[in-house]
C-alpha cells in the first residue's frame, strides 16, 4: 500500500537556479588614455589594471566565484592576464573561446574614443556591428554550454553585446567590474543580481 501511495504523489521537482558570471578584464594603458582597443590590438594589462584582478580576487565576489566550475575567457592577453590573477584563488578549468575576442574596430583601432562617431555604424575595415553581435552570441552559448557555474572574462564590447542579447538594463561596464547573473528556468529571462 505504501507503495500504491508514493506512486499517485506528485513529483516535485526542484527548480534550479542558473548562474554565470562576468568579468572585464583589468586596466591597460589604452583604458587609461581612452583609446579604442579593440581584437586589433592585443595590449597587456597596466599595473593598475593587474592590481584591479588581484583585488576581484581578494574581495567578497571571490565567496561567488568559488563555485565557478568552468572560466570561459578572450584570447586576448588582457582578459587572460585578468583570468590567470582570479584563477589563483578558484583554480577551475579554463576554456579559451575565440568568439569572446573584442569587437574588431578596423581603422578606429588606437585612436581616441572622443575622435569616433558610432552613428556612422561599422567602423571602416572592421567588423561590422551585426557580425560583431553575432560572434558574442556564440561565444556566449559557447560558454554556457560547459559545466556551470561558468565565469566569462572577456571585454567591455562583449559585454555590451551580451547585455543587448539578454536585454538586461544597461551596458556599461568598468575594468574588472564583476556581474552576476541569474535565472529561476531556462525558460526565464537573465537578470542581473
Amino acid at each position: 500500500m505504501s507503495q500504491q501511495i508514493e506512486q499517485d504523489e506528485p513529483i516535485i521537482r526542484e527548480i534550479l537556479e542558473e548562474k554565470f558570471f562576468f568579468v572585464r578584464h583589468g586596466q591597460t594603458d589604452a583604458n587609461l588614455a581612452e583609446l579604442a582597443a579593440g581584437a586589433g590590438w592585443d595590449i597587456e594589462l597596466n599595473a593598475t589594471g593587474m592590481s584591479q584582478a588581484r583585488a576581484l580576487a581578494e574581495s567578497e565576489a571571490v565567496e561567488h566565484l568559488r563555485a565557478v566550475k568552468t572560466i570561459c575567457v578572450s584570447p586576448m592577453i588582457r582578459a587572460r592576464q585578468t583570468a590567470e590573477i582570479i584563477n589563483e584563488v578558484i583554480k577551475a578549468p579554463v576554456v579559451i573561446v575565440e568568439e569572446l575576442k573584442e569587437w574588431f574596430l578596423g581603422e578606429w583601432e588606437r585612436r581616441s574614443w572622443h575622435e569616433l562617431d558610432f552613428r556612422v555604424g561599422n567602423p571602416p575595415g572592421g567588423e561590422s556591428n551585426d557580425e560583431f553581435a553575432s560572434r558574442v552570441k556564440k561565444g556566449l552559448d559557447i560558454s554556457l554550454s560547459h559545466p556551470g557555474p561558468v565565469l566569462i572574462v572577456a571585454h567591455g564590447g562583449v559585454w555590451h553585446r551580451v547585455a543587448r542579447h539578454l536585454e538586461l538594463p544597461y551596458g556599461e561596464i568598468n575594468n574588472c567590474q564583476f556581474m552576476h547573473l541569474r535565472r529561476s528556468h531556462q525558460s526565464d529571462v537573465w537578470s542581473l543580481l
